[in-house]
């Protein structure tokens, strides 16, 4: 039980080098690593079941697969991501990012959709156009980590559990030649 392990979260970080809390970048809270290990052993082998169509939809079928990073996330009230690529100096080798969202039904906040930029990637700036993405609990999402994404303030009750849960994280691996 997610929720439950409330003290177990700590501020997320942004950043190289472990990075820094920055909430004017990024307002959420991460599971501690030894809390995320059953996730972990459940959920990536039903992860690595679904890459390579992944891949192939991805148009990224020359992707070699070495790691998945994996994350548990919450966002409550006014929690937020600015624009950002998950490809930069942390995770260069980060080349498929993942979402996947579970909440309490009915869904006990407002808010929180993922905005992939359509002129986002590679160098570029947002352009104006996006597709939005409802946070629907039982969804996962993926798409390339040089897209530029963002995620929308979440507005939520005071408690814990009506926050806006995600396991989250990277495919990193390596282009095979051809």
């Amino acid at each position: 039980d997610v929720p439950a392990a409330r003290e177990r979260f700590a501020p997320a970080k942004v950043g190289a080098n472990a990075g820094v809390v920055n909430l004017e970048v990024r307002n959420a809270l991460v599971l501690d690593e030894p809390t995320t290990r059953n996730v972990r052993s459940w959920f990536v082998p039903k992860l690595r079941a679904v890459l390579p169509e992944v891949l192939w939809r991805l148009r990224m079928e020359d992707l070699d697969p070495r790691r998945i990073e994996l994350k548990v996330t919450v966002h409550l009230n006014g929690c937020f991501y600015v624009a950002h690529r998950d490809d930069g100096c942390v995770g260069r080798d980060r080349l498929v990012s993942y979402v996947c969202y579970f909440h309490r039904a009915p869904r006990p906040f407002a808010g929180g959709d993922l905005l992939l930029h359509d002129a986002g990637r590679a160098g570029g700036g947002p352009a104006g156009a996006f597709s939005r993405i409802e946070p629907l609990c039982g969804s996962i999402v993926f798409f390339p980590s040089d897209c530029l994404h963002e995620i929308t303030p979440v507005a939520c009750g005071a408690d814990f559990g009506d926050g806006r849960f995600t396991v989250n994280g990277w495919v990193h691996g390596v282009r095979r030649r051809t």
